[in-house]
């Protein structure tokens, strides 16, 4: 009896040990947000992502702002979710799944802010994900608000990959304050890079910096109390201590450009070779969103 009870206690210990379940962490508080979650990993291009979302998690809730988009507090840890969404599990899913692949791509990297090629990738990730959920016109039916998805949708499944990731870099760059928006480019992002490596020696290095983060606070990504102490830390440092700090930054962000790019390409090709192995489901939609250029 001591041997069996013995086993069974180290049994249930291996089982604690196993890892975090699915409900030990939360990720949200709101019942329709958990479903899109479930929804999310019940598909293949899902999973993974999912997986990835308990390992590093993030907060998912609702907008209480407007604009139909999500918006990023990553220092903080939260993707904020349109409260429009609330309604469909299945474009919330999809809305959800956008912004996780975004998440993750900004994770893996280590870039410091949002781009645009970073949202090419998620909205092709989107479009494989409604055909993996089998998405029909009659999911749209009365939702006004979900207009975007539905174009993304039908530029991905008519148009092909690079015409949906062209749609998506256009909206990136686009101005609109409520959604964060423009995106910085990969581009952008190393030219400013190479202007602050070339700066090491006068005093336009901290300038620079300022400036940058005064972009994130127009943008509504940080505040103007984070702008002012960043600048206040670095001003703040003996000379040694700068130039150690200049020579660093210039190295790191070398690095997290390179590995993204890395990343950026191996997504473009696992899209190239999704499509190719799922050209049927791609010819049904199509059939299915044939009208989806038409007046309604």
């Amino acid at each position: 009896m001591k041997t069996r009870l013995l086993l069974l206690s180290v049994v249930l210990l291996v089982a604690a040990c196993a890892g975090p379940q699915k409900k030990d962490i939360r990720l949200t508080s709101e019942p329709s947000i958990e479903r899109a979650l479930d929804a999310l990993a019940s598909v293949p291009e899902g999973r993974k992502l999912a997986n990835f979302l308990y390992k590093r998690p993030v907060r998912f809730e609702y907008s209480n702002t407007s604009g139909l988009c999500y918006k990023f507090s990553l220092k903080t840890g939260n993707i904020f979710l349109p409260a429009e969404f609330r309604g469909s599990d299945t474009l919330l899913a999809l809305t959800l799944g956008r912004a996780a692949y975004i998440y993750r791509l900004y994770a893996e990297s280590g870039l410091e802010e949002i781009i645009a090629e970073e949202e090419e990738t998620a909205a092709l990730f989107q479009a494989r994900m409604g055909l993996e959920i089998n998405l029909l016109n009659s999911d749209f039916a009365g939702k006004k608000f979900a207009s975007g998805i539905k174009a993304d949708f039908c530029t991905y499944i008519l148009d092909g990959s690079r015409y949906a990731a062209q749609g998506a870099r256009a909206l990136a760059l686009s101005s609109d304050a409520d959604c964060q928006r423009p995106l910085e480019t990969l581009q952008n992002q190393r030219m400013w890079v190479e202007k602050a490596r070339q700066a090491i020696n006068d005093e336009t290095f901290f300038q620079l910096l300022y400036d940058h983060d005064q972009q994130k606070v127009r943008k509504g990504v940080m505040s103007q109390f984070e702008a002012m102490k960043n600048d206040a830390n670095i001003r703040a440092l003996p000379i040694s201590e700068t130039y150690r700090f200049q020579r660093t930054f210039y190295d790191k962000q070398s690095d997290i450009f390179l590995r993204f790019e890395k990343a950026y390409r191996e997504t473009l090709q696992d899209d190239d070779a999704w499509r190719a192995a799922n050209a049927g489901a791609v010819q049904r939609a199509r059939e299915e969103f044939s009208a989806c250029n038409l007046p309604e």
